[in-house]
């Protein structure tokens, strides 16, 4: 029993340095998701404001090329990776549909890396905090103060930094969702306004 007890504490124990380097990983991808939201957030009021000039584009029935040219005054965000495609697929309300179909496909794998993110930083932080407990115990045992000591700071540090990550990448994903939620069925109104026209 003592052995299989002893193989557990050595494979956990190796567990420690790849769990520490998964989360500064992890981090580092964070703050670099969060660089790209705080510029999509300063964006955003020009993307709303050239979104609601191309619907409005559309519904004075002008032709699709200059609503397609409102959305690319956006220069960020939904309209402009819609408008880039849809030059092509103008006169063809397939490939339209086909154009919003792919968007909203990256959509989903935008928010899915955040989720992703969310769920993993806290398990990463709870491994972090579970596996130095064991020498801290054993250091407290034998009376190292020292060891204890240096493995509790690990142990509450990558508790901290997994639920850090954890909380931006949800708080991200929560405000991308809503904004992409709002311009993808502006996208889809936009459509539909163009598709009338041609009929």
């Amino acid at each position: 029993m003592h052995a299989l007890t002893d193989c557990l504490y050595v494979i956990s124990s190796a567990l420690l340095p790849p769990v520490v380097v998964a989360l500064l990983v992890m981090l580092s991808w964070t703050l670099w998701l969060s660089g790209g939201f705080v510029r999509e957030l300063l964006e955003r009021h020009r993307v709303t404001a050239q979104l609601a000039a191309g619907l409005a584009a559309a519904g004075r029935g002008e032709p699709a090329e200059a609503v397609l040219n409102q959305l690319r005054l956006a220069q960020s965000g939904l309209p402009m990776r819609f408008s880039r495609p849809a030059r092509s697929a103008c006169g063809d309300d397939r490939a339209l549909a086909n154009v919003l179909t792919d968007l909203e496909h990256d959509i989903a794998a935008s928010i899915a890396r955040h989720s992703f993110i969310t769920r993993v930083g806290p398990m990463l932080g709870l491994m972090g905090t579970l596996i130095p407990l064991g020498p801290a115990l054993t250091g407290l045992a034998n009376g190292n103060m020292q060891t204890m000591a240096s493995n509790l700071v690990v142990a509450f540090t990558t508790t901290v930094i997994g639920v850090l990550i954890s909380g931006l990448a949800y708080g991200m994903a929560l405000a991308r969702r809503t904004w992409y939620a709002r311009d993808f069925s502006d996208l889809e109104t936009l459509c539909q306004k163009l598709a009338v026209q041609r009929q």
